[in-house]
C-alpha cells in the first residue's frame, strides 16, 4: 500500500510559510558556499602541491562514461528540486528511499 498525502488545497503560502520557505532558500544557499568554498580551497591545495594544473579543471573533457553519469546526476537532481513544487502527492516510500540514498 503506498501511502500518500494531498497537496493543500490553497496554493498559496502564508506569511509563515514563506517565511520557512525564505529561510530553507538561505539555508541551501548557505551549504552551496560551503561546497564551493572547499572545492575551491581542495583546487588551490591541489594546483600548490604540482598535482593540478593551471586551467586542468576548466578545461577537462570528461569521457563518454562520466559524461553519462554526470548527465543522469544532474537531470536526476533537477528533477527533483525543480519537481518538488509541481508534485500533486508526496509519497512516505519515495522519501524513505530517497532519505535512504542521501544517507549512503
Amino acid at each position: 500500500m503506498t501511502r500518500t498525502t494531498e497537496r493543500p488545497a490553497d496554493p498559496h503560502l502564508s506569511s509563515q510559510e514563506a517565511d520557512a520557505f525564505g529561510r530553507t532558500q538561505a539555508e541551501l544557499l548557505s551549504e552551496l558556499w560551503i561546497l564551493r568554498d572547499r572545492v575551491l580551497v581542495l583546487e588551490h591545495i591541489l594546483a600548490e602541491a604540482g598535482i593540478l594544473k593551471d586551467g586542468q579543471i576548466d578545461n577537462y573533457a570528461p569521457d563518454e562514461a562520466l559524461t553519462a553519469k554526470l548527465d543522469k546526476d544532474r537531470d536526476a537532481l533537477v528533477a527533483r528540486v525543480i519537481g518538488a513544487g509541481h508534485r500533486q502527492r508526496l509519497s512516505v516510500e519515495e522519501l524513505k528511499q530517497q532519505a535512504q540514498t542521501e544517507s549512503v
